[in-house]
């Protein structure tokens, strides 16, 4: 049997991505901002982790990543795209600033009821 070394690398980082969910639903249920019972934390925070490594394996594979830090993954994230197929005169590129659109608000988000 194959493995997929992405898919184990990825499972290998959600060890990691559960702790956080863990502590960071724990931390929500301590200050009140969610009511929730003991066990369902748990839970959340698998389906958090999941959903984390489904998106993860898919980024990585549509994008044909191979090295597995999160450095790479990032600046890969943030590298300048090619022009769209209509503009082929335009020669400027332009750099893709949603995925750290994203990361600002999810940030913003988890810093406004965390506390």
């Amino acid at each position: 049997m194959k493995r997929d070394p992405t898919v184990e690398e990825e499972l290998l980082r959600s060890i990691a991505v559960y702790f956080v969910s863990f502590l960071a639903i724990g931390a929500l249920n301590y200050t009140g901002y969610i009511s929730i019972e003991g066990l369902t934390t748990f839970f959340l925070a698998f389906v958090l982790t999941a959903i984390h490594f489904v998106f993860m394996v898919r980024y990585r594979k549509k994008e044909y990543l191979t090295d597995p830090t999160i450095s790479s993954i990032i600046n890969h994230m943030l590298k300048r795209e090619k022009p769209g197929k209509r503009n082929t005169g335009y020669t400027e590129l332009r750099t893709n600033f949603r995925p750290v659109l994203i990361m600002l608000v999810i940030a913003y988000l988890v810093y406004r009821y965390a506390i």
